[in-house]
């Protein structure tokens, strides 16, 4: 996309185009916006924004990611994005109400192979407790470092935003 600009540099257009063919055009950034000021230059804001939601996909990351836990002598890994903690708990469920019981659950038996396995109720509320503890512990995470990303101002700059949560960028 282009920007294109009046005289005092103003994006008055925004055109989606990879070429540009006349003086008042410039490259598009996804900071641009119509009517304001144009920069190639990300602004701060952009940039502290930008590290907030790099926290957040590694939060999602954390908080989603397969959990290994050892049940009798196997470990079993334990999918735990948000469909997978709704059929875990619908299976869990029934046994967590009697306190006693089996249900048939499918777990990660090894890093490339999945398979159904019986879980007690004891199995399954050690899955559930390790699961729960470790996603909080995602969000304590979560919290800590976008509350520490929030605080940088302008005048600490985006150095202050890389040494917080590292992106590389």
């Amino acid at each position: 996309m282009i920007c294109i600009v009046d005289k005092n540099n103003k994006i008055i257009n925004i055109i989606n185009t990879n070429i540009i063919s006349a003086d008042n055009e410039r490259l598009f950034y996804p900071w641009n916006r119509l009517w304001c000021q144009y920069t190639s230059t990300e602004p701060f804001d952009y940039a502290k924004n930008r590290y907030i939601n790099a926290a957040g996909v590694e939060f999602a990351n954390r908080r989603d990611k397969i959990r290994w836990v050892e049940i009798g002598e196997i470990t079993y890994g334990f999918d735990c994005a948000v469909d997978d903690i709704t059929n875990f708990m619908a299976a869990y469920t029934p046994l967590m109400v009697n306190q006693d019981g089996e249900t048939g659950y499918k777990v990660w038996l090894d890093k490339d192979k999945k398979g159904l396995v019986m879980l007690n109720y004891a199995s399954m509320k050690k899955a559930y407790d390790t699961v729960r503890s470790s996603q909080l512990a995602a969000y304590v995470w979560y919290e800590d470092i976008k509350a520490k990303l929030i605080a940088v101002t302008e005048a600490e700059g985006k150095e202050k935003l890389e040494e917080v949560f590292p992106i590389g960028g």
